[in-house]
């Protein structure tokens, strides 16, 4: 079995890939240092295969700068730069999708953009329209299920090693229902 955070990126690789024909270009920003996280990582490899084995083709551009949204977005625009026909955008978090958006809007281009995490403001922009979809790991599930297996193991029950604990693809049809669960979590 995948372990969940590979599993998110090929669902947004697939959900991404969908809005899109084989041959198209997809831009993927990220940090150097990403290829070797043990999250962002995986985030970039289930994305690529899922987008290749669709047909598209994937342009990366690299960054040797601290972490942060001016990262992001130097790798936009130099992606932005170097490859001006891009169809899509994939992110291994929704801040980074975020701040490629922003550079996206900035040169006036409209193409989907994908991240992976749920975040509050990408689901807004899900439900305002600005951004088709997104996908997610559902924190409070993995929570919950986390709590029901270290019950397990106290109990002396056997217990996988790795559960996956599912992927959301959010969209307009269910952004507001995700949003009212996310911000009733905050209250």
């Amino acid at each position: 079995m995948k372990p969940t955070i590979y599993n998110v990126a090929e669902k947004a690789g697939e959900l991404l890939a969908s809005e899109l024909q084989p041959g198209d270009e997809v831009a993927l920003p990220f940090l150097t240092k990403d290829l070797t996280h043990p999250v962002l990582g995986k985030r970039i490899k289930g994305a690529i295969f899922s987008l290749e084995n669709a047909g598209i083709k994937v342009v990366t551009e690299q960054v040797n700068v601290s972490n942060g949204s001016s990262s992001t977005k130097e790798a936009m625009t130099a992606i932005l730069q170097k490859h001006p026909d891009i169809k899509g955008v994939y992110a291994t978090a929704d801040i980074y999708a975020i701040d490629a958006l922003e550079v996206i809007k900035e040169q006036g281009l409209k193409v989907p953009v994908v991240g992976a995490d749920g975040v509050i403001k990408m689901i807004e922009l899900i439900e305002d329209g600005t951004l088709p979809e997104t996908v997610a790991q559902n924190p409070y599930d993995m929570g919950y299920i986390s709590i029901e297996t270290v019950l397990k193991v106290i109990k002396g029950e056997d217990v996988k090693r790795t559960i996956d604990t599912g992927v959301d693809i959010i969209s307009k049809d269910n952004a507001k229902l995700k949003l009212d669960f996310l911000r009733e979590l905050l209250n």
